[in-house]
């Protein structure tokens, strides 16, 4: 009976090991590099609140981390840039992927504050963040599409500040 509980400990401990692999936990496997997304990658989208305002977003992608930073261009009546592409906000965490599908872990948050008076936007104020998103994408050469289900209604064609479905343009 004891060599029977021995080698079923020995089994458990060795199929533990074996799903661990080399890297002790984390593998390559899952990393930006792995499923060739890692870099730069931006995209441009209206701005619902602002007709006159344009939004571009940019996520970086590098080993199991992201960046995501969101920039607005707003153009005045005589169509003269008020502001060009100013960061308005950006996000920062860790990212796991597996074919068709990622999951970000938000880290850190922070948002810029326009000044009417001077025209100008303060710096990206980050503080700590808890969020997980569930993204499904689509790899397509220099494309990049995202899919997030914001209000979890089960299709990802709604359109709030930004649409469920956003595709990125590779930049480097």
């Amino acid at each position: 009976m004891r060599t029977y509980i021995r080698w079923a400990i020995v089994g458990v401990v060795g199929l533990g090991l074996a799903a661990c692999g080399e890297g002790g936990g984390k593998s390559a496997a899952g990393s930006a590099e792995a499923f060739k997304v890692n870099g730069v990658w931006e995209g441009e989208f209206p701005d619902k609140t602002d007709p006159a305002a344009t939004l571009k977003g940019k996520v970086t992608f590098s080993d199991n981390v992201y960046t995501y930073s969101w920039y607005k261009k707003l153009v005045g009546p005589d169509n003269a840039p008020v502001y060009d592409w100013t960061e308005t906000a950006r996000e920062t965490g860790s990212v796991s992927f597996a074919p068709d599908y990622m999951e970000w872990t938000a880290d850190s948050f922070g948002e810029a504050e326009y000044n009417d008076g001077t025209k100008t936007w303060s710096e990206v104020a980050m503080k700590s963040s808890k969020n997980d998103y569930a993204i499904q994408y689509k790899l397509d050469g220099n494309k990049l599409t995202l899919k997030e289900d914001i209000n979890m209604d089960g299709d990802f064609d709604d359109v709030f500040q930004s649409p469920e479905t956003l595709t990125y343009t590779k930049v480097n």
